[in-house]
């Protein structure tokens, strides 16, 4: 269980789509939503980025609660999940910022992640805890929900949409079994079979390529696949004792993942052949890593804690790490990522009980974003249009 709530608090849904942008957005004459941030403040916490590096808090969120996972596609329109006290909760969110609440989720219980594509329909998933009933939904654009028919028992961790016009979810079935499935744009679900007899799929990425990434714990073991068009489930060999929480795939198929191992950071490069190298000269202090991405020239991103500090690092397609510089030196975490085809990113996490928020050079220099709440965390940053700020800094 406490892997779980580790999980379940911290980690976080990165997939960067990089668009064209108009001059007079850069320099604020007509700003405009970058990226949008979920976390937790005094209450739930959600935000937009805009170009001019401004950070605009969404109103009208519940009283009490948190912000599990947000996401945005290439329209600037956004989705967020989460809680609204002890009830599921999440919203559609304008590219200005304006929520649209979506009535008739479970109750109790709580959303764990979200998915939103380009038509602006999304898809949502997670469950009650305490009774461990599994909660997923499509959800149309105008906001209504369509449960979808899911195993008696267990809990939906990772959703995404977008893989050869289906959706895919993840997360744990009967028997602590990992489940995932696809999911038809009618809601019809498939299961997919071949998954551990006894664990997880907490995380889920997909591209343009042949095949998805699946991640998370087979037994006591890093779990991670490639799961074909066909839904052909392909495990990745050779992986060491631990967990796996995040996972990212490129649309050249190359993918990243990332956990913990024997108490300390573990990650690994996956080819699209399925092979696995690890990641070498992470700290060796004990440690996670939450989050990772990757972009399309291969470069890949990696964000948790080690230490007990906020932890994160670019990765060269070599190998190479560049630790990211300036972090807060406080207790705390790095977790929510969106990493641009520039090798540019927008960090955020967790110091001292504040959060904090940040663009991430290549060359690991920090340059911090203000008008973050005094108290809280960012859990989950996503971002389709992260090159209009970082084209500010060149």
């Amino acid at each position: 269980m406490q892997t779980v709530l580790n999980f379940l608090r911290l980690s976080v849904f990165s997939l960067v789509v990089i668009c064209t942008f108009c001059v007079t957005d850069l320099f604020g004459e007509h700003p405009t939503s970058v990226a949008i941030l979920g976390g937790q403040g005094d209450a739930p916490y959600a935000a937009i980025v805009r170009s001019d590096r401004s950070v605009m808090e969404l109103s009208g969120l519940p009283a009490a609660g948190l912000t599990y996972r947000v996401a945005m596609n290439s329209s600037r329109r956004g989705i967020i999940g989460g809680t609204e006290g002890v009830n599921a909760y999440a919203a559609l969110v304008s590219h200005k910022g304006e929520l649209t609440p979506i009535s008739g989720l479970m109750a109790p219980g709580e959303i764990y992640t979200v998915a939103i594509d380009d038509s602006g329909k999304g898809l949502i998933g997670g469950g009650h805890a305490d009774s461990s009933v599994p909660y997923a939904a499509l959800i149309s654009s105008k906001g209504e929900p369509k449960s979808l028919s899911l195993p008696p028992s267990g809990l939906i961790y990772s959703v995404v949409l977008g893989f050869f016009q289906n959706g895919i979810i993840g997360g744990k079935g009967p028997s602590n079994s990992a489940y995932a499935a696809f999911v038809s744009h009618k809601g019809v679900v498939e299961p997919l079979a071949g998954l551990p007899a006894i664990g997880a799929i907490f995380w889920i990425s997909v591209s343009n390529w042949h095949n998805a990434l699946i991640g998370g714990q087979d037994n006591e073991s890093v779990y991670a696949a490639l799961v074909s068009r066909s839904g052909a489930v392909t495990p990745i060999a050779n992986l060491p004792l631990g967990i796996n929480y995040s996972v990212a795939i490129n649309n050249a198929g190359a993918g990243i993942m990332g956990g913990t191992s024997q108490s300390q950071p573990y990650a690994a490069f996956v080819s699209p052949q399925g092979v696995a190298t690890p990641i070498q000269n992470l700290p060796t202090t004990a440690g996670i890593i939450y989050n990772v991405a990757i972009n399309a020239s291969g470069t890949g991103l990696v964000a948790g804690l080690t230490a007990s500090r906020p932890y994160g690092a670019f990765v060269a397609p070599n190998g190479v790490l560049t630790p990211l510089q300036g972090l807060p030196t406080a207790e705390g975490f790095l977790d929510g990522i969106a990493l641009d085809r520039s090798g540019y990113a927008l960090v955020g996490g967790e110091s001292d009980g504040a959060p904090f928020l940040a663009l991430a050079a290549p060359n690991g220099q920090l340059t911090y974003l203000n008008s973050l709440p005094e108290n809280g965390a960012i859990n989950s940053i996503s971002s389709t249009r992260l090159d209009q700020i970082i084209s500010m800094y060149r």
